[in-house]
Formats: structure tokens, sequence, C-alpha cells
């Protein structure tokens, strides 16, 4: 069998974390340490404070990687962590296809933050499909979804818009 004719949940216990080489412990151990012990002064390891590294994290991102079939992982502490990092990937020119109703934190993101930087945005009903094909623009470079969306709980077909996404635009 290939990793593809797994299942989801197979593929979530039998990955590259599956057991602790150092102990054959069959969970991730969980690494409380901020800091990591440095063997020499002038040759760091792979890990020296926990916000820029950590075992625990890089396993969970390693799994998350794998099970998206994508080549790598982040996890943040918070969503806005996570959101913020997303946007500050786009550059000045950029524009964003984003959810009508989205978590204040988000809004308050794209229309105060992001428009400082020249980064556009157009706020669509993620539940109709043409809305979302029509605010495709040729400076689109993400298309921003939450579902379910708040505070309507609007319920976005996913697979839908990341075809849409996928095709060029005219």
């Amino acid at each position: 069998m290939t990793d593809h004719e797994f299942s989801f949940e197979t593929k979530l216990l039998h990955n590259q974390h599956k057991f602790d080489p150092a102990t054959g412990g069959v969970s991730v151990p969980i690494q409380h340490a901020s800091t990591f012990h440095q063997s020499d002064v002038d040759q760091f390891g792979k890990y020296d404070y926990s916000r820029s590294g950590n075992p625990t994290r890089e396993a969970l991102e390693d799994i998350i990687a794998e099970l998206e079939e994508g080549t790598h992982g982040f996890a943040f502490s918070s969503g806005m962590a996570a959101i913020s990092t997303a946007f500050l990937l786009l550059s000045a020119g950029d524009h964003i296809v984003i959810s009508e109703d989205v978590y204040g934190g988000t809004f308050r993101m794209v229309t105060s933050v992001l428009t400082r930087f020249n980064i556009e945005h157009t706020f669509v009903d993620m539940t109709d499909l043409e809305s979302v094909k029509a605010a495709v623009q040729p400076n689109t470079r993400a298309i921003y979804i939450e579902t379910p969306s708040n505070p309507l709980l609007k319920v976005t077909d996913i697979q839908a818009v990341c075809d849409i996404a996928k095709k060029p635009v005219p």
C-alpha cells in the first residue's frame, strides 16, 4: 500500500513520530523546557529557545504537513498569530478575497493593518460561488475562508473555493 491508500486515521497514528526513539514511548513527549542546553558556545543545537523551536511543536508541524501532503506545517499559539503570519506573506499591491463575515480580529487586521501596506481586499459571501469567482482579480494572491463564518455561521464549500483558486484568472 502507498501512503495515499491509508486512511486519515491510520496516517494520524502511523507517522514519523509514531514513538519516541529515546524511550520507546508511543506518544510524542511534551517538552516543557523554555531553553535548551548548548554543548558549545560556538555551535548551537537544533533547539535553543522554545519560542524559536521545540521538539513537541515540531512533531505537530511535521504530522500536519504529512497529513496535508505538504512540505511544512506550522503551529501557532493563537488563531490571530496564524492569520497575521499568513497575511504578512502578501506584498503591496496584492489582493485578498475574504469571507464577508469574519472574526473581528481578522476584520480589523484586513481593514486597518493590511490597507496601510496597500494590500487590497474584497469581502464576499463565500456561500455564493459566483460572487467568489467574480471577486478574483489578476492581483489576487489569497482567498481567505472562515467556515463556519463568524458570527453568521455560514458554511463554505471549501473544495469548490479551492477549485476557483486554482483556475487561472482571465
